[in-house]
């Protein structure tokens, strides 16, 4: 798993790629709340090299958007690979999330301030 991120006029950019498994779980979970310690604008998560996501990846996303919802601002999920919607469509997460088909598109609405799915 490669996580880089980025900032961009308040909103987090996390760019997840390779496989996000159990054993790198805490790892991802630990990067993702210290960037989130500051209280950005919106969080965006790009998934577009993301192959493999397990509950602990998912349950991660979680714990940042109830951190969101809690601090104003909203998740936004993009670039989802068809096997990875899949995942959060039969764990029925897609409602918690706003989710995007690109990065540049999840960007423009985190702009934007949108809370509903896109998707």
């Amino acid at each position: 798993m490669k996580i880089t991120v980025t900032r961009q006029a308040g909103t987090v950019i996390v760019t997840v790629s390779g496989r996000l498994s159990s054993a790198v779980a805490d790892l991802f979970q630990d990067q993702l709340l210290a960037e989130l310690e500051e209280t950005p604008t919106a969080l965006v998560v790009d998934f577009s090299g993301l192959r493999f996501i397990t509950s602990a990846g998912l349950r991660t996303l979680i714990i940042a958007a109830k951190r969101a919802r809690n601090d104003g601002y909203h998740v936004h999920l993009c670039g989802m690979a068809d096997t990875i919607h899949e995942v959060f469509e039969v764990s029925g997460l897609l409602r918690i999330f706003v989710v995007h088909p690109s990065l540049e598109a999840g960007l423009a609405a985190a702009e934007r301030g949108v809370a509903a799915s896109t998707a």
